[in-house]
């Protein structure tokens, strides 16, 4: 493998090294050797795009920056949703699903199902990594990132937070990389990559969305991981943006459209191992500039809830459910003893609120066992899912 690139040739396609093959098991392997792919070193690289790539990289910057600015003052209820959204809809690109009650409850530390704390271990690993990438982002920020993602699989939890000290592929057989869609570079590489990689994440010369691209594409490439490579990677995404301004008190959630045009994501992250760089920016620039927009509906939306709410509970002003209206959007999962605390007033009145708004259909209850009960304010978790379904038919 070259250690150097040519700073005028823009990204290089991979290459490519046979490798022989030995199964882990001892028994006898389907193929005797393999073709494992070699990313280009990229740290010091001239990416280049066409002027209507960049010019959609520009706008959806823009966008963002609307986003933001136009709803500064509801970040305390906004990011949490954002991330929430963000986190499940990357899990659902990866097929790993759950519901929005269930996410709920494994947020809350109620009993949920392993998918539903997968989750959630994606939130708190993009919370983690977005909130360190202030000052740029280092190899400990991403292992970091992937511990809580992978430390409730029971199979990958070994490996949680560690680059990957095995051959990896993507596709084709279980028992070796015959027939493969894409194989990974050997482990004996991937350090020197991941060092290649943060580098290139600490440029600030790059055009944020196509430094965006470039770094998840090349993420995904060397695939340092086992598992949890296709979160994180897209996790990447975000930590890069707030590095570099795009944002700063908000994530974007772009894997919300991403998830609409799987196929389309995955064939063109493909494409970038040709050298193709380009289509995956305007794919990005594209997710990015839907997701700002629709993420500015959700905003409106879950500002207006709470006079929404009034309107359907008429409850007196004064009264401990009222109360509770005005901070549920920033708080949707609460149990008796929360809205107690929120609304300042004795349990026996803050059941009897509960009981109020769960009747007129605000609030719904998120837990079978009548000892530790806690509700969730449907609207504002079912807005995740609404999200994506504009994205997805709109």
């Amino acid at each position: 493998m070259s250690t150097h690139v040519d700073p005028r040739s823009g990204v290089p396609p991979h290459e490519s090294e046979t490798l022989p093959w030995v199964p882990a098991s001892g028994r006898r392997a389907e193929i005797s050797t393999y073709e494992a792919s070699i990313p280009p070193l990229i740290a010091d690289v001239v990416v280049e795009v066409g002027r209507e790539a960049l010019e959609s990289a520009r706008a959806a910057a823009v966008e963002v920056g609307v986003l933001e600015a136009t709803y500064a003052d509801q970040v305390a209820t906004l990011e949490p949703f954002l991330l929430r959204t963000e986190a499940i809809a990357s899990s659902r690109i990866e097929e790993e699903l759950t519901t929005v009650d269930q996410l709920a409850r494994a947020q809350y530390g109620i009993r949920a199902p392993r998918s539903a704390r997968t989750v959630k271990g994606a939130i708190d690993g993009l919370t983690l990594l977005i909130d360190r990438a202030t000052d740029g982002i280092a190899l400990g920020d991403v292992l970091a990132a992937h511990r809580p993602l992978m430390a409730d699989d029971p199979e990958e939890k070994w490996d949680a937070g560690r680059l990957r000290s095995v051959q990896n592929w993507i596709g084709g057989s279980n028992r070796s990389p015959r027939g493969a869609l894409h194989v990974p570079p050997t482990p004996a590489r991937v350090p020197d990559l991941m060092a290649d990689l943060i580098r290139f994440l600490r440029r600030t010369d790059l055009d944020p969305v196509v430094h965006a691209a470039v770094a998840h594409a090349q993420f995904e490439s060397i695939h340092p991981f086992t598992d949890g490579n296709g979160r994180v990677g897209r996790t990447l995404v975000n930590a890069l943006w707030r590095y570099r301004g795009m944002t700063r008190r908000m994530a974007v959630p772009v894997a919300s459209a991403i998830v609409a045009e799987r196929d389309t994501y995955f064939r063109l992250v493909n494409d970038y191992r040709t050298g193709e760089v380009e289509p995956f920016v305007a794919f990005l620039a594209d997710a990015t500039t839907r997701a700002a927009r629709e993420a500015a509906v959700s905003a409106a939306r879950l500002a207006a809830l709470p006079a929404q709410w009034r309107e359907t509970v008429r409850a007196r002003s004064d009264s401990a459910a009222v109360a509770l209206l005005d901070v549920l959007p920033r708080h949707p999962v609460v149990d008796a003893s929360d809205v107690a605390r929120l609304t300042g007033v004795s349990t026996a009145r803050a059941y009897a609120a509960i009981e109020r708004l769960e009747d007129a259909g605000v609030l719904r209850r998120i837990t079978e066992s009548r000892r530790d009960m806690a509700w969730a304010a449907g609207d504002v978790l079912d807005e995740a899912d609404v999200m994506v379904d504009r994205l997805r038919f709109g």
